[in-house]
């Protein structure tokens, strides 16, 4: 369905499209595992966020045929739960991307683990604040990404019980557009979190950076009051940016046409 209203309607593709038609390229994008800025407590983990650069011209007859080698004939999309357990359809999507396949080198794939990216955020939005306030640049050599990394990886281990999940979920809680209006009680809980989990840490390096965090309540408290164009812990975002980037500097694969 095409998005509607004046912001979008500029945007709008009613006819098939054609990498012929000049203008750029055509990148067939969709995701799995997106919830919002809900990052923590589904039952998925990751955030996949696929594309094919492939037009609407190339594409249909590609679809046509695979729908006739399948034998998938009512349908309406070709989803992958059709192929993964049958050999005989799933070898006709791995021939789409072997070396000689159409869609060789014209696919890919962005995934977002997003537990790693609750902490990440964690120290983006509040380490990485106050550090800049004190002179010191987190994201030199590294630091920003060791640190997140080391309470992604070794958070689990190092608090017992729930306290990791707690832990994540109360920032998620304060983070996420869901605490405008109830901020302090957010603030509170999570701090609350923080120091459990800093005081029952069982692995230094996981304890440091909760040490840090402990001193972060004033960049906590700014979290929500500038306004900005997206929501803090949203991720499909920066997938779409990533995925336009790579394949920006990624040349065109011409393959022969589907058999």
């Amino acid at each position: 369905m095409a998005l509607t209203g004046e912001k979008y309607t500029q945007l709008n593709q009613n006819e098939p499209t054609s990498d012929d038609a000049g203008g750029g390229r055509w990148i067939a994008c969709d995701e799995s595992g997106w919830d919002g800025e809900q990052l923590v407590g589904r039952q998925r983990r990751f955030l996949v966020f696929a594309s094919v650069a492939i037009d609407d011209a190339e594409a249909a007859p590609l679809i046509d045929t695979l729908r006739k080698q399948a034998r998938i004939q009512q349908a309406g999309e070709l989803k992958f739960r059709l192929f993964k357990d049958r050999e005989e359809r799933w070898s006709l999507l791995k021939d789409l991307w072997d070396p000689a396949g159409t869609l060789h080198e014209r696919c890919s794939v962005y995934v977002v683990d997003k537990e790693y990216a609750v902490a990440a955020k964690a120290i983006d939005l509040l380490l990485e604040e106050k550090a800049h306030a004190e002179g010191r640049n987190l994201y030199a050599e590294g630091k920003a990404r060791a640190m997140a990394r080391t309470l992604a990886l070794q958070g689990p281990r190092a608090l017992p019980g729930a306290l990791f999940d707690a832990l994540m979920s109360s920032f998620v809680a304060l983070a996420s557009q869901r605490a405008l209006g109830q901020e302090k009680a957010a603030l509170e809980a999570f701090f609350a979190a923080v120091e459990q989990a800093w005081s029952a840490s069982t692995r230094r390096p996981v304890t440091e950076v909760l040490a840090q965090v402990r001193s972060a309540r004033p960049y906590a408290m700014a979290l929500h009051q500038e306004d900005s164009p997206f929501p803090s812990l949203e991720m499909l975002i920066p997938s779409v940016t990533q995925t336009a980037r790579r394949w920006r500097t990624r040349p065109r694969a011409r393959q022969p046409p589907y058999r």
